[in-house]
């Protein structure tokens, strides 16, 4: 296997342990399910990307991954489609200035971003032509 592809392969392995847990802990915890929303999302961006053969940075913006793709690429929608996913990167991971915890969103919200991850994860692997089940190494 090809470096790329290895790389690929990881980064859609993380995305669907992400998911999975963000999917345990949405009753449980739901600002971190949150964030391992956003960092599921994330990873789905950088598989496409690297595919794409785009370098990103360390960024965490998916509307700016998304604007790093070349016009007309099949997936720049949806990843720009995923950007309201971003904030979680740090909104509900520390507090605000006045010390003030911001409220996770709702766990039918959640609920609804991991099933919406775990869709779009067997699409990137088809588009990817990667073997859908669980990728291990």
């Amino acid at each position: 296997m090809d470096s790329q592809r290895e790389r690929i392969t990881a980064f859609l392995q993380l995305a669907s342990e992400e998911q999975e847990v963000a999917a345990w802990l949405v009753a449980r915890a739901p600002r971190q399910a949150a964030y391992l929303v956003q960092q599921s999302a994330e990873k789905i961006a950088r598989a496409i990307l690297t595919h794409a053969a785009v370098h990103f940075g360390p960024g965490h913006n998916l509307g700016q991954m998304a604007g790093a793709l070349p016009e007309g690429h099949p997936w720049k929608e949806r990843i720009r489609g995923l950007n309201r996913h971003s904030p979680a990167a740090t909104r509900y991971r520390y507090p605000t200035t006045t010390g003030r915890l911001l409220d996770p969103p709702s766990t039918e919200q959640l609920q609804q971003d991991v099933e919406e991850l775990a869709k779009l994860l067997e699409e990137a692997r088809r588009f990817l032509l990667l073997p859908s089940e669980k990728l291990t190494s």
